[in-house]
């Protein structure tokens, strides 16, 4: 476990930046942009674990996303279905996972994993010029803080980036599950699973926001018992 004393601070204040990013209206869409390529990687990995092919990820400033790929021709609609629905997944559980490595002291290895995926998906995936300049600067910012920031700054990115994802991750599963998003509820990628799974639309936006949910209060209770044992010692 990381050190209480030494790490809290850090860990209040990353948290702390990524709520702010997370409300404030100004600062909303940089936040969400993190959360679209996380949501885009998710359709991306499961149209891989299927034995498709990805040709590209659109990353728009406007915080849109769009990822294209192809599946085997035999490739059934509940396999379809399953690519539909891994992108409002995606962030909150990767969010999870950068809280558990927070609190078991690997945040370096979480920012430098953040690092090297978001570069991979430069390298292989974002062609549009947008997306192309986020996600170089956002490589290159995690990687140097990865690599050369010192403890507390590395602690307060990491524990901001999957804050960021947690937090963000819920709200977009809000304004999806709300159809205020761009485009509206047409095109959605509920509307996209009720094509090929038995349920409604209405029915995966609400497992959406359920799963985010979950994850939500998942990273909360991990932050809440690290904190709880520091105190006990």
């Amino acid at each position: 476990m990381i050190d209480l004393a030494s790490d809290e601070a850090a860990i209040v204040t990353g948290l702390l930046a990524a709520l702010v990013a997370c409300v404030a209206r100004p600062l909303w869409p940089g936040a969400r942009l993190v959360v679209t390529a996380v949501h885009e990687l998710g359709h991306a990995l499961a149209a891989l674990a299927l034995g498709g092919r990805v040709s590209r990820v659109h990353l728009w400033m406007n915080t849109a996303g769009l990822t294209t790929y192809s599946l085997p021709v035999r490739t059934g609609r509940v396999r379809s279905g399953a690519v539909a629905v891994a992108g409002y997944p995606a962030p909150g559980l990767a969010g999870l996972g950068g809280i558990a490595l927070v609190v078991a002291g690997q945040v370096r290895w979480w920012v430098a994993g953040a690092a090297i995926v978001t570069l991979l998906l430069l390298l292989q995936w974002v062609r549009n010029g947008s997306g192309v300049v986020s996600t170089l600067a956002g490589a290159a910012l995690l990687g140097w803080v990865a690599l050369d920031g010192a403890p507390w700054l590395v602690t307060a990115v990491g524990a901001a980036l999957a804050a960021v994802l947690l937090a963000g991750g819920w709200r977009a599963a809000v304004t999806h599950a709300a159809g205020r998003e761009a485009g509206g509820r047409q095109g959605s990628d509920a509307v996209v699973a009720s094509r090929l799974l038995p349920a409604p639309a209405v029915a995966w936006s609400g497992m959406f926001l359920v799963m985010a949910t979950v994850t939500l209060l998942a990273g909360g209770w991990l932050l809440v018992d690290w904190a709880a044992q520091g105190i006990r010692l």
